[in-house]
Parts: C-alpha cells; structure tokens; sequence
C-alpha cells in the first residue's frame, strides 16, 4: 500500500510538472507591452503568432488620464518590447519611462519621425475628466487611415530592429495589414472627394488629421456631453448657431443618452450621431467581430450623412474663433518698444540645410492641406527662396554676433539704432529692429535688421535675419529673402514641429 502511495505521489507530481510545463510553454518567446487600443491592434497585426501582446489601457479608460499602477509599471519594466504612441497622447509615458532600462526594453515610439499639428487653444475643450486636459500637439493620428499606415511602418521597423531575424514574417505581416490600411484610405477617399459638405460638427476634436487628408474641415462645439443636457443658456446659443448653418448632424464619440438626443432635437432640429475615436474597444465588441478597420467604415458611413447633403460653409463659433494677433502682425504702433540684442543671445542655426535634405517636407505637406493656396512642392519652393543663406550659425551675445560661413567665423559688436514698421501686401504688418556694426570693418554684416513677431522685449524662440553692407533702407526692401534661425540644441523635427505651432 506504501509503495502505491508513494507511485501515486510521484505520479501526481510529474503530471503537474507536466502540466505546468506545458502551460509556460504557451508563452511567447517575445513578451510586449502596448498602452491603448490602436498601438495594440497595429502591434498585433505586425507581430501575428510571434510574440505576446498585452493592452495596459483597458476599455472604459481614458489613456490620457490612465494612472499606471505598480503592477502595470513592473510590467513594462519586465517586457522586451514597450510600445506606446505619442507623448501628447500617454502623457503619462515620460514619466514612467524614467524607470525603464532601455537595454533591456526596447522602447518604440510609433509616431516616431511624424510632424504633428498643433492643438487649436480656443477649441481645446473637450473634457475627459473634471480637470480636463489639454495636448500641446494634436496626437490622434490614427483616425486617418493614410497615417495609420505610417504608424505600422513605424512599429514595424522598431521590431525589425530589435529582432532582425523575424525581419521577413514582420514585414510579411505588416505588408498585408498595409494592403487592408490602403483600401480603407481608398474607400475615404473616393467617397469623400465628392462631398457636397465639406464641413462637420463634432463635440470631440479629434478628427484633425481625418479631415485635413480627406478634404474635410472639422467644427468644434463646447459645452455639450453625450450624457449631460446643455444648460438653458448654452442650449439658446446652440439654437442659434445651428439654425444659422443649417447643421443637420451633431457628433458625438458615443452614443447619447435618449434625454439629451430628445432636447437637442427638439429645440434645435439637429440629429445625433457617433465618431468613434477608437482609443479603446469593449470586449463585448471584440466578440462581435469589431476592429480598428470595421469602426472607421462606420466613422466614414457616420459622416456620409452629412457629406452626402448640400450645406453652406459653417465657421466655428464666435467664442472659438481666432482673433487677429500681434503674431500675425496686427497690432498698435503704441505697443512698438524698443530691444537690445539681448533679446536674440543665444546660439543659433540656419533652417535651410533641413529644407534642402528633406526633413521640412512634412511642414509644406501640411502647409498645402491647411490652406490650400499652393501645392507641397509650390511652398518648397517659396520657402527655399525665403531660407536660402550661407550663413550656417549665428552666435550673439549682448553686444556682438558672430556669423558662421562655411566653418569660418567672423564677429563684429553692434549697437541698437531703432525700429522700423513695414505694411504688407495683405495688409498685416512686421517689425524690424535695427543694428548696425560698431567696427568698420563688418562688409555685409554692417547693417542687420530682425524680425521674430514679436514687438517688444523678449526673449525671442527663433527669427528671421536680414543683413547688407549698403544702408539699412536698402534693407527694408528685401521682402523675399528672409534667413530664419532656430536655436541649434534642437534637431531638424524639433524645428519642423516648432513651425507648425506657428
């Protein structure tokens, strides 16, 4: 009997070796960690069957309000790979990446190497909690599919890199997912190039990037949730603004309750309907065979409804709307004051090098779309007139600068000598203020004149230079060729990105 005890034991202990080995051998050899929905769906998609993804930002969550907990952080820290989206978005990524070894963990960013649009200050109202919250840079790139394909070459790369052997099913995998990605760009874009109401109106200003690749303007309202009735007064506003458009949908990221669908129709005539922003999926949905390319069929079903009706051109609201700023040149000349140089010390490095070696482009591809006034290709070219120097660096101090021109240095001190205000075609103004050398000596750098938007002392971010050996009124007269410097700590895309906030 002791002896069939003793087999059974070791029988039972064996099997649950067994078992558990069985189990571990379940787990992937690659363990990766995404934060929310479409990093996870894109990661999955390039990845396939060769490695473990796990989604931190559960449905339900907001990631820009997502507080990681230990758990959550000794799972990155545990992981071969962490993949998350842009900083603007998981603005709790820095923070956590601090205690992260990046030898250990490869770390991908899939907005890596992208420009992103700035946020509209004014229009930044959309509120995920009672604080809120705000995005320096508009990070929601996926809900354009031609974008979300570069997401997924992004991820791609960063996996190729760390795993160079499994290049082939990677790139395998992310081609075919990229084939889906590019008939869900042509299906937008074939639907939507025929619009005949180019404008819609969403309570999430999320969809940027949707509509500024598929000919689209997006409209922000404030004061309005899908499950809270808009007060009296802000109810009166909406009435007004929608009867004064012609505004026949109102979208929302959700469904909205029955009580606040009921009152915005009945007062204002308008109808409800849903944008998915897609930063997370139910499980629920998941089940029922939901996914990122399913959900912006129904985005793009959801805008056919107004799209396909004819409507007038709709402005924002009068609250949202952006007043003339002494930035865009409109100002009083009582608010004109002097500088000194100070204001421009600094080390300093010409754009024109990131023009011509490409890192720009994306800054005139959004130039193009934004205005629509000239192509890509057509702003380059402005552009490559207005940077266009050989002057590398600008090194200035409180009374001297020191200009750099094919390594060679040369420096000269200067004094302040006023300012002059010039009237454009447009009817917007600039400032220049004016220096000249105090040495004889200075040739072409004896006159110099900047002009960075701004008309009164500060500390200035970048600007524009202009300098002549004749006269300073010869100067003024220089209205095509404007060198711009930035400061030279920040790479080419830091540049780009900084243009695009202005």
């Amino acid at each position: 009997m002791k002896k069939i005890l003793t087999c059974l034991m070791g029988l039972s202990v064996f099997l649950l070796v067994a078992c558990g080995s069985q189990v571990a051998s379940k787990k992937k050899e690659i363990q990766i960690v995404t934060t929310f929905y479409p990093v996870y769906e894109f990661t999955k998609q390039v990845v396939g069957t060769e490695a473990d993804v796990s989604l931190l930002v559960k449905a339900g969550t907001e990631p820009h309000d997502f507080d990681p907990s230990a758990k959550n952080i000794t799972e990155i820290q545990e992981a071969d790979v962490f993949v998350y989206e842009n900083e603007n978005m998981e603005t709790w990524v820095a923070d956590v990446l601090t205690s992260v070894d990046d030898k250990k963990v490869e770390v991908i960013k899939a907005t890596e190497g992208m420009l992103l649009l700035p946020n509209d200050k004014e229009e930044e109202k959309h509120e995920h909690s009672e604080e809120g919250h705000h995005h320096d840079y508009d990070p929601h790139v996926w809900l354009s599919p031609v974008r979300a394909i570069s997401l997924v070459e992004a991820i791609r790369d960063g996996l190729v890199a760390k795993y160079p052997e499994k290049k082939e099913v990677f790139e395998k995998n992310s081609a075919a997912y990229i084939e889906k990605l590019e008939a869900l760009h042509a299906e937008y874009q074939t639907i939507l190039s025929s619009a005949k109401q180019k404008y819609f109106v969403t309570q999430h200003t999320a969809f940027a990037y949707l509509a500024l690749d598929y000919g689209l303007k997006q409209i922000s309202i404030t004061g309005v949730s899908a499950d809270q009735e808009p007060t009296p007064s802000r109810l009166a506003e909406l009435t007004k603004y929608i009867k004064q458009y012609g505004i026949k949908y109102i979208y929302f990221e959700e469904n909205a309750s029955k009580a606040v669908a009921e009152t915005l129709s009945k007062e204002t005539g308008v109808e409800l309907a849903v944008l998915n922003p897609l930063e997370s999926l139910t499980d629920e949905a998941v089940n029922k065979g939901a996914d990122y390319i399913s959900v912006m069929k129904d985005n793009l079903k959801a805008l056919e409804k107004t799209t396909s009706q004819a409507g007038s051109d709709i402005l924002p609201e009068e609250g949202a709307r952006t007043s003339k700023t002494v930035y865009a040149g409109y100002f009083d000349d009582s608010a004109v004051k002097d500088r000194t140089l100070s204001d421009y010390a600094g080390k300093w490095q010409s754009v024109y090098p990131y023009l011509l070696d490409g890192t720009l482009d994306q800054v005139f591809d959004y130039k193009a779309k934004l205005s629509g006034q000239m192509t890509a290709e057509e702003y380059k070219t402005y552009y490559d007139k207005g940077y266009k120097t050989d002057v590398e660096q600008i090194h200035i101090t409180n009374d001297a600068m020191e200009f750099v021109v094919n390594g060679q240095a040369e420096k000269h001190t200067y004094k302040y000598v006023g300012y002059q205000i010039l009237t454009y075609k447009k009817g917007n103004r600039g400032v220049r203020f004016l220096f000249e050398a105090t040495d004889t000596n200075a040739g072409r750098f004896k006159y110099v004149q900047f002009s960075d938007h701004n008309i009164a002392p500060t500390k200035t971010g970048h600007f524009h230079i202009f300098f002549g050996g004749e006269s300073q009124e010869r100067l003024f007269d220089e209205l095509e060729n404007w060198p711009t410097y930035y400061p030279d700590s920040l790479t080419g895309l830091e540049i780009g990105q900084e243009m695009l906030a202005h």
